[in-house]
């Protein structure tokens, strides 16, 4: 977009309150994205200062090759990386199957018809499964997805962010959607 250009040409040149309007813009944004992959509040909130931080610094950089949005993401999607890669050697498993119960709690809650369970809740505990579901997917599914399908991202912005080409982001994609489905088959269960 011509404004974050323009309100990064003003903060290079030192006006800090370019900054901060573009930190307003993209807060949300960049923190939505990142607790999609990271699954954790705190934890998205301090990679997103940690990602803001990075562009204070690295500003500079930045030479306008692609939207400032698409340069935003590829630094919040390489942070979410490394912290996923830190997760790893810490030999925390991100390959967490649904037990039965948690089959069993989501399908009562979604077949209630109960008055006290409101609609709220079900989509809560909804949510909460999905993102399960998600949190058990590769990194590079999980990251796919979140930028497509929570994001809104083009192909072409995501090919841009993931540097691959648009081919691997719509092979990558698919493969991520069936492995997505799978893990949330038991919603669906054969007719």
């Amino acid at each position: 977009m011509e404004e974050d250009f323009e309100l990064l040409a003003k903060f290079k040149k030192g006006d800090q309150q370019a900054f901060e309007l573009l930190v307003r813009k993209y807060k949300m944004t960049v923190f939505n994205t990142i607790y999609s992959i990271i699954s954790n509040t705190q934890e998205a909130d301090d990679i997103a200062q940690e990602v803001f931080l990075k562009v204070y610094t690295k500003a500079g950089s930045f030479k306008g090759g692609s939207s400032f949005s698409t340069w935003l993401y590829r630094i919040t999607v390489n942070r979410c990386v490394d912290e996923l890669r830190k997760r790893k050697n810490k030999i925390i498993s991100y390959e967490t199957e649904f037990n039965r119960e948690d089959e069993l709690k989501l399908k009562d809650v979604l077949v209630s018809k109960e008055g006290d369970i409101t609609e709220e809740l079900r989509k809560k505990e909804l949510e909460d499964i999905i993102q399960k579901a998600m949190n058990s997917l590769p990194e590079k599914d999980r990251i796919i997805l979140t930028l497509k399908e929570i994001d809104g991202l083009s192909y072409k912005e995501i090919s841009q962010v993931m540097k691959i080409s648009l081919a691997k982001v719509k092979i990558w994609l698919f493969r991520a959607r069936q492995k997505l489905k799978e893990k949330l088959s038991f919603l669906y269960p054969e007719e």
